[in-house]
């Protein structure tokens, strides 16, 4: 799964854009063919904080109004597409909106989790799902917290639940799978036959023996019928051996059967910096080429060492900090607009677009975002929940 958060700074009207409007002030050029486009914009102070979608007319946003006191986020509420217009509705099971979250579960609905309590006390997790029609108890989906979704298609969804298990939709029902490692930290797929399941093994290879190592990196893939482990390099630290030394894949991005990248660790039990700097732990990113994994480069112009937050469905990521790269390596700006000059926004403002969540909807090229305006101006702030789409 790809998720993290956009920032966008959107200078006033005054400001100009070198280069003709063609760059970025840093001299990165602008995607030409992509911009961001607003589809809501909330009447009032607020932000909307994830999004899912079942179909092109069953679309759902998460979101919180500012409260007028200390501007803090309040009640939380849901927005609803049907495909017509945007309706407020208010939340299945109540909790406190920046720690809650959606999920697609495919044609198996939409799933949401909540907790009770405050930001800093949370307390007693609650979970509902949207089956198509209405907002219910979650029976025959995942039950608990989710670390992780895939959806390959409607009927093909694959689950990291929070116990570790991995567990698939076939359309029909729920089936826990298992895993050749045994611990899974991420999934990520591009087909029904390239799924990517990665975390650690603690057996096999470069497990205890000399070194110590508790644990070796995993990668498994899916190849439509069986999981299989990859091979992956082992990891061990040179003499004296720290105590309980271990080593993990932490993320998994796939674009295509050829195009994968993993993230990871190599670390050991109670490193502390200041009292005993050496060894160091390590961190490591390798690409999967259709055959094998290699040592990664980075990616090229200031999509360098950038994350990619979600697929854009033609073999090219959208990465973190509003850049996209094509699936032949060209690394650009997405444009941005600004907010109409109502409802306290002024001309001369700087604007800050945040998008907490990118969403592709089923079935179509469309890719929607859900985030928040922040306006800097003299006065009291404002922030405004938003819904953009992408225009190609």
């Amino acid at each position: 799964m790809l998720a993290t958060v956009f920032a966008v700074v959107v200078a006033g009207c005054g400001a100009k854009e070198s280069g003709g409007g063609a760059r970025t002030e840093s001299g990165e050029p602008r995607a030409a063919g992509l911009s961001w486009a607003y589809e809501r914009v909330d009447a009032v102070d607020g932000e909307l904080i994830d999004g899912a979608a079942m179909a092109p007319d069953d679309i759902w946003a998460l979101g919180s109004d500012r409260a007028a006191t200390d501007g803090r986020l309040a009640r939380g509420h849901l927005l609803h597409f049907d495909g017509q217009k945007w309706a407020r509705e208010p939340m299945p099971v109540e909790g406190v909106p920046a720690l809650s979250r959606m999920e697609s579960l495919g044609s198996a609905g939409i799933w949401l989790s909540t907790v009770g309590g405050t930001a800093s006390a949370p307390e007693d997790p609650r979970y509902a799902l949207w089956d198509g029609t209405r907002w219910g108890p979650v029976k025959n989906a995942p039950a608990g917290p989710l670390t992780d979704v895939e959806v390959i298609a409607p009927d093909d969804v694959w689950v990291l639940r929070g116990d570790g298990k991995v567990t698939h939709w076939d359309g029909d029902r729920w089936t826990v799978t298992p895993m050749p490692a045994e611990k899974v930290a991420a999934l990520a797929g591009s087909a029904p036959d390239d799924v990517w399941a990665v975390g650690s093994r603690t057996t096999g290879p470069g497990v205890g023996g000399a070194g110590g190592q508790v644990s070796q990196p995993a990668a498994m893939r899916f190849d439509g019928e069986k999981w299989q482990l990859t091979k992956t390099a082992t990891m061990r630290f040179p003499a004296p051996v720290p105590p309980e030394p271990y080593a993990r894949f932490t993320t998994v991005d796939v674009a295509s059967r050829t195009h994968a990248l993993v993230t990871g660790e190599h670390s050991f039990k109670g490193y502390d910096a200041e009292e005993n700097p050496d060894p160091r732990p390590s961190s490591f990113t390798l690409r999967w080429d259709g055959s094998r994994w290699t040592e990664a480069e980075p990616f090229p112009g200031a999509c360098a060492y950038r994350r990619p937050v979600a697929r854009d469905g033609d073999g090219g990521f959208f990465m973190d900090g509003n850049w996209h790269l094509t699936a032949d390596g060209i690394c650009t700006k997405i444009r941005k607009p600004r907010l109409p000059g109502t409802g306290g926004v002024r001309p001369e403002s700087q604007q800050q677009l945040w998008l907490k969540r990118l969403v592709p909807v089923p079935g179509t090229d469309e890719v929607l975002g859900f985030g928040t305006v922040a306006v800097l101006q003299s006065g009291p702030p404002v922030s405004k929940a938003v819904v953009v789409t992408l225009d190609r």
